[in-house]
C-alpha cells in the first residue's frame, strides 16, 4: 500500500546532511568538529543529523556581507601569482606545447580537470589519448571551441 501523503526525511546520515546544506561531507564534518553544526544522535547503529537542527543551524549562520560573484565570474585563486602560464604555441617546434593537459586547459578557462574530462567525455570537446592513457587536447581544437563560444 502507498502512503498518499509525502513526508520530509527527519533524518539524514552524513552524506545526505551534507547535501541539505549544499555542503561536501569534509566540509560539512569540519563545520560538526567546529561546533558550528549540530552534532549527530545516534539511532541503535545509525549515526544521523536532525534536520530540524540542521535548519536551525543555517538560520543561526552570519548573512554574507560581501558583494556575491556573478554566476559568469570565479573568483581567482589565492596565489594568482604562481598560476602557470598556459603552453605557448610553436611554429619553430611542431607538436611542442600545441595541446593542452585536462589541467592547464583547465587553468586556462579557470574551471577544474574534472570539467574538462566531462566535456570530452560528453563529446562536447574533442579529446585524444596520447601513449594510451594520457589525455590530451589540440590547440586547434581549443582555438576552435574558443572561437564558436566567445560572446562578441
Amino acid at each position: 500500500m502507498i502512503d498518499p501523503y509525502a513526508y520530509p526525511p527527519r533524518a539524514f546520515d552524513l552524506a545526505a546532511a551534507a547535501r541539505y546544506l549544499s555542503l561536501d561531507p569534509v566540509a560539512f564534518s569540519a563545520l560538526v568538529e567546529d561546533g558550528k553544526l549540530p552534532r549527530p544522535r545516534r539511532l541503535g547503529e545509525a549515526v544521523v543529523w536532525d534536520r530540524m537542527a540542521l535548519d536551525t543551524a543555517f538560520e543561526a549562520a552570519p548573512v554574507e556581507q560581501k558583494p556575491v560573484p556573478q554566476a559568469h565570474q570565479r573568483p581567482g585563486p589565492k596565489d594568482a601569482g604562481k598560476r602557470r602560464a598556459p603552453p605557448l604555441m610553436s611554429k619553430e617546434w611542431p607538436g611542442y606545447h600545441n595541446v593542452y593537459t585536462p589541467e592547464t586547459l583547465a587553468d586556462r578557462w579557470r574551471c577544474s580537470g574534472n570539467h574538462i574530462r566531462n566535456m570530452i567525455e560528453r563529446g562536447d570537446l574533442a579529446g585524444f589519448q596520447y601513449g594510451g592513457k594520457l589525455l590530451r587536447i589540440s590547440a586547434a581544437v581549443v582555438a576552435a571551441y574558443e572561437t564558436k563560444n566567445t560572446v562578441k
